[in-house]
């Protein structure tokens, strides 16, 4: 394996390791809100039952299967193809740091002001990455 496949791989395992952090983190805060009897309504049907904590990091949670997914597939078909190049290892790396930020803007503050770049470089960078792959498919 190169070396810039290997930086490829360790981006990748990066995003996998931040999805599994925010599933604990997620389990945490529920169980912490159902210690409290802060849970009110159905939350097996809705999610406004749970405190908005709780709500922040099951959406976080979900986040994590949208975007990634397509970081994922990009990843491995770059290296299916042969097509880690510095560009698109960089690009992957600014992907699985600023999916780190959103988790932790998501479910600490949830405030906008700090998600949102981080979500829009995160998209910006698999832009990029769509692009660059596209490229080595175009050039064979």
């Amino acid at each position: 394996m190169s070396p810039l496949d290997r930086s490829l791989l360790l981006a990748l395992l990066l995003q996998i390791v931040t999805t599994i952090v925010v599933g604990f983190w997620l389990g945490r805060v529920r169980k912490i809100a159902v210690q409290a009897g802060a849970v009110t309504g159905d939350v097996m049907l809705s999610q406004e039952g749970w405190p908005k904590q709780a709500r922040a990091a099951s959406n976080n949670f979900s986040n994590q299967f949208e975007v990634p997914v397509l970081f994922y597939v990009l990843v491995l078909v770059a290296l299916w193809l042969k097509a880690a190049s510095p560009a698109l290892v960089a690009f992957a790396w600014i992907f699985a740091v600023s999916r780190i930020a959103h988790a932790i803007a998501h479910c600490s503050t949830n405030r906008l002001r700090y998600r949102a770049p981080a979500y829009f470089i995160g998209v910006g960078a698999v832009m990029v990455m769509t692009g660059l792959v596209a490229a080595a498919v175009i050039a064979g």
